[in-house]
């Protein structure tokens, strides 16, 4: 796709998002940054009845998992809820109308993959089905945060230069800040972590996670087009040949084992769906791991990958926008001589870049200047991604900076030990730290150092909850952070930092802050209690307890999401909620006393098998929907406890 024709699609999905409507540029919520929790806050939002404006950077939307091109979603299954897993769902749909499974990356059963521009098409169409809610989502493109507006503690606009077009400034009720980078934060005078120190006391020379720029590449069956072969060793390439040879080799071991690994091991951990992939590709089939036809290259080529235990990218990366540009170049030329080897010393002369994903321009600024490659090139790198993956970002101080403690997993329960009754998401994935984790880089002030840091990565010990507080930064009103903003340690990014989470936390930002706007109220004087029935009503999951009577469709299920959360009503056993069983009344009792509300006091002290009418429990609550003289059961009572609590503050 030509410069044009992107600024056309652009301007396309502007008019069809928004409906052409391009009035004053006030929100209820603005959203900068159109990464994969931007995207998810916006479909909140805009679910939710909140007029909102979603602004990006880049020409793509769906930051890390489309226009980064990390499509292969780093999934351990626990947490497939709510956005996410609408998502999957749809890509699912369409890779089973062209015949494929998604099942095509990371070496096992039931993993999810899908081309970028496939999870880009999901995406717009979630946003533009969003607006049947009565909310709206205006899109804005190449357009990014220079300065912001606060009267008092309160933010109150923010300013955009777009690329080509006129300056821009928005005034919202509610912002959240859900870029790559957390860009949007220092504006504010919010405090936020970078690297391992407290703004404004930087240190610009600690270090954050390597980056990877990753590419899209497949095989071309009736031939490599000449102007998609890498014509001549690129700068450095000599240099960089012993780190390739060390992930990846023609003769080396199949997955798992030890490195080197083989060509089909490599190309199955990234593996892509290819509709026009005549053969079968299954991820838990090893047999099949050499048809798979298109792939991403994103394991031997992080940047600036020295290893663990020394020095790596620095905080600059994200304080200064020239250093920034640099690394990107440069990480740039790292995939570009991987893909070298890849079609020399590998021999697989028939791969390059997939031309297919509509990748070609917006990236060019940051190569068409740089002397240090050939012109020839210009063919490849406009198919490459528009930004590379970037793990770590600015981090809020927020109420409350969740730790590697906090997240710390019980593998016999697959829960984590602490346990948040104002959880907004839920995540799984374990700690991981790409780079540099030397202790000098580590968070000590948060308890956290390299007798902390884990020894052996486990793909997945449980799920572990992300709560309210992480949202909200300590003093600044009128800002909620997403993505990998939120006010956690390095070694908690580790594990937020991936698609589902950060489709979930999005999520959740997006609630808070259509919340916030509705009810003219700082996000942090929300109740989180009603962002949670908001997440509940897009079926996103917040308690780590599941019980098999109790799936989410059920009319029960948020009831006993609050029930497990709020520690209202005991399950009756760790598989069983038994929410059809009559409440008896030193149940009904505890129930209300633990959920704020007064009970009869002969319930208390009942006999045992003492059950409690439907018009009884009702009375009780001052009123409510329940009639008759049957027992109530648990499922109905905590569903009625769970609507006076949400709609009598």
């Amino acid at each position: 796709m030509k410069g044009w024709e992107r600024l056309a699609w652009a301007l396309c999905c502007i008019l069809l998002v928004s409906g052409g409507a391009w009035g004053a540029p006030r929100y209820d919520v603005v959203v900068v940054g159109a990464g994969a929790g931007g995207c998810a806050a916006a479909i909140q939002g805009a679910r939710m009845g909140a007029r909102v404006a979603l602004v990006e950077e880049s020409s793509w939307i769906g930051g890390q998992m489309t226009g980064a091109a990390v499509s292969t979603m780093d999934d351990q299954g626990r947490n497939r809820s709510g956005i996410y897993r609408e998502l999957l769902d749809r890509v699912r749909e369409h890779y089973a109308r062209l015949g494929r499974g998604i099942s095509t990356c990371y070496w096992g059963a039931d993993t999810a993959a899908f081309e970028p521009r496939v999870g880009q098409q999901v995406l717009t169409d979630l946003l533009r089905e969003a607006q049947g809610s009565g909310g709206s989502v205006d899109l804005f493109l190449r357009t990014r945060p220079v300065a912001a507006a606060r009267e008092g503690d309160r933010l109150v606009a923010v300013s955009f230069l777009r690329e080509g077009l006129f300056p821009l400034e928005l005034s919202g009720k509610v912002f959240v800040d859900a870029t790559e980078c957390g860009d949007l934060i220092p504006l504010t005078g919010a405090r936020y972590r970078a690297g391992n120190r407290i703004s404004p006391n930087l240190d610009l020379e600690a270090n954050i996670q390597d980056l990877t720029q990753v590419a899209v590449v497949r095989r071309y069956p009736e031939g490599l087009p000449r102007e998609l072969r890498v014509p001549a060793d690129p700068p450095g390439y000599r240099e960089a040949l012993p780190r390739f040879r060390k992930v990846v080799t023609r003769d080396g071991n199949r997955w798992p084992g030890k490195y080197p690994f083989d060509i089909p091991s490599h190309n199955a951990y990234r593996g892509l769906p290819d509709p026009a992939n005549p053969l079968p590709v299954s991820a838990d089939v090893p047999d099949t791991w050499g048809n798979v036809t298109k792939t991403g290259i994103n394991w031997a080529n992080d940047y600036p990958a020295n290893g663990g235990e020394k020095p790596g990218l620095s905080v600059r990366y994200l304080e200064d926008r020239a250093t920034r540009r640099e690394v990107d170049r440069l990480a740039l030329l790292r995939t570009l001589q991987f893909l070298r080897y890849f079609q020399t010393e590998l021999g697989l002369e028939d791969w390059s870049v997939d031309r297919d994903q509509g990748f070609s321009g917006p990236s060019a600024s940051r190569w068409e200047s740089w002397k240090v490659l050939s012109p020839d090139l210009a063919p490849i790198l406009e198919s490459f991604p528009p930004f590379p993956y970037v793990r770590e970002s600015r981090r809020i101080l927020g109420l409350l900076t969740l730790t590697a403690s906090d997240i710390r997993r019980d593998r016999s329960t697959g829960k984590a030990l602490k346990r948040f009754p104002h959880a907004f998401a839920l995540g799984e994935y374990p700690i991981d730290i790409h780079g540099s984790h030397l202790d000098r880089y580590l968070e000590h002030d948060l308890g956290e150092g390299t007798d902390t840091f884990p020894k052996t990565w486990v793909p997945s010990e449980g799920v572990f909850q992300v709560p309210f507080e992480v949202f909200v930064p300590e003093r600044v009103d009128g800002l909620v952070a997403a993505e990998k903003n939120l006010s956690v340690s390095r070694m908690v990014n580790g594990a937020i930092r991936l698609q589902p989470i950060a489709l979930l936390t999005g999520q959740a930002a997006g609630a808070l802050a259509a919340l916030a706007a509705r009810e003219g109220v700082p996000p942090r004087a929300v109740d989180p209690l009603k962002v949670q029935v908001a997440l509940w009503q897009g079926r996103s999951h917040l308690s780590m307890d599941r019980f098999d009577d109790v799936p989410d469709e059920s009319p029960w299920w948020p009831g006993v999401e609050a029930a497990t959360l709020y520690g209202w009503l005991a399950p009756f056993s760790d598989r069983s909620f038994a929410p059809l069983l009559p409440l008896s009344a030193r149940q009904a009792a505890g129930l209300l006393a633990a959920a704020g509300f007064e009970a009869p006091e002969a319930w208390s002290v009942a006999p045992s098998g003492t059950w409690v009418s439907r018009e009884e429990f009702s009375r009780a609550l001052g009123g409510g929907a329940l009639r008759g003289p049957e027992p109530v059961t648990r499922g109905e009572a905590l569903g009625e406890v769970l609507r006076r609590r949400t709609t009598n503050p």
